[in-house]
C-alpha cells in the first residue's frame, strides 16, 4: 500500500511543472482576459472602469463593431479550408499508402509545409498571388487566396494523420471484400470512410478550430482588405487590442466570444470520438 501511493506521488511530482505552467500561461491569463473584458482596459494607460458585459453588448450589437462581418470571413475561410483539406489530405494519405518504395520520402515532402514557419509560407504565398497573380487585390478573390495558402500548409499533417488511420483497419476487410467482386469505390465507402470515422471526425474539428484562428497570413498578406474582404476575428481582436488605445476590454470580449464559437467544435468533438472503433463493437 505505501509502495502504491510512493508511486502515484511520483507520477504527481513529475506532472506538476508542466501543470503550474499551464496554470500560469493558461488558466490564470483565461481569467486576466475575461476581468479585462469587464472593463474599459487601456493597454498603454493602464485600468479602466468597471462596464460590465457593455463590452459584449458593444461587440454584438455596436454600430462600430465589424465583429459580424470578421465572423462571416472567418467562417467562410473555414469552409473553404475544410473542403480543400478533405479533397487533397485524405487522397494524399491514399496514395501515399499504395506506395511500394519512397514512401518515407514522400510523408516527409508533404509535411515539411506544416513545419515551415507561418510568416515566411505567407511572405512566399504573397509573392504568388500578391505581385504576380494580383488574387490579394481584389475582395472577390482574397479570401480564396488565403485559404489556398492555408489547405497547403496543413494538409501534410492531416495526411500523416489520415494515413495512420488508413494503416489501422485491418487488411482481412479489403481481401474479404475482394472475394466478393467489390471494386475499388465500394471498398472505399464502405471500408475506409466508415473505418476512418474516428480520424475524420478528429482532422474535422481539428481543422476548423484552427482555421477560425487564422491571423499570421491575414496579417502579412492582406491586412484585413481589400474592403474588409479578408477581416478575420483574430486579426480584428488583436487590431482592437493593440492598435486603438483603450480597447484592450473590447478586444478581451470579442477573443472570449470567439472562444465559445471554437468551444462548440470541441464540444462536438468530444461527443463524437466517444464512439468505439466499429471492428471492436
Amino acid at each position: 500500500m505505501k509502495e502504491r501511493s510512493r508511486i502515484e506521488w511520483a507520477a504527481y511530482l513529475y506532472i506538476a511543472p508542466a501543470f503550474l505552467l499551464t496554470l500560469l500561461f493558461s488558466l490564470f491569463s483565461m481569467g486576466v482576459s475575461f476581468w479585462t473584458s469587464l472593463h474599459n482596459w487601456d493597454a498603454f494607460a493602464g485600468s479602466g472602469a468597471f462596464v460590465g458585459f457593455a463590452n459584449y453588448k458593444r461587440v454584438l450589437f455596436g454600430g462600430d463593431s465589424v465583429f459580424w462581418v470578421a465572423l462571416r470571413n472567418t467562417t467562410l475561410y473555414v469552409l473553404m479550408v475544410l473542403m480543400g483539406m478533405l479533397c487533397t489530405a485524405l487522397p494524399l494519405a491514399l496514395l501515399c499508402r499504395k506506395a511500394k518504395y519512397l514512401q518515407g520520402l514522400f510523408r516527409t515532402l508533404y509535411f515539411l509545409p506544416s513545419i515551415t514557419p507561418g510568416v515566411v509560407v505567407s511572405l512566399i504565398f504573397y509573392q504568388l498571388f500578391g505581385l504576380w497573380g494580383q488574387l490579394l487585390d481584389k475582395s472577390t478573390t482574397a479570401l480564396f487566396a488565403i485559404a489556398m495558402m492555408g489547405v497547403w500548409s496543413g494538409m501534410g499533417y492531416n495526411m500523416l494523420l489520415f494515413l495512420a488511420g488508413l494503416n489501422e483497419i485491418p487488411a482481412d476487410f479489403y481481401e474479404a471484400a475482394r472475394m466478393d467482386g467489390a471494386n475499388s469505390f465500394s471498398e472505399f465507402w464502405h471500408i475506409t470512410i466508415p473505418f476512418l470515422r474516428n480520424t475524420l471526425v478528429f482532422v474535422i474539428v481539428m481543422t476548423i478550430i484552427g482555421a477560425y484562428q487564422v491571423f499570421t497570413s491575414v496579417y502579412v498578406m492582406t491586412g484585413g482588405g481589400p474592403e474588409r474582404s479578408t477581416q478575420v476575428l483574430a486579426f480584428d481582436i488583436f487590431m482592437n487590442a493593440f492598435s486603438v488605445a483603450g480597447q484592450m476590454g473590447y478586444a478581451s470580449a470579442a477573443a472570449w466570444l470567439l472562444f465559445l464559437v471554437i468551444g462548440v467544435f470541441v464540444f462536438i468533438q468530444m461527443r463524437l470520438m466517444k464512439s468505439r472503433r466499429i471492428y471492436d463493437e
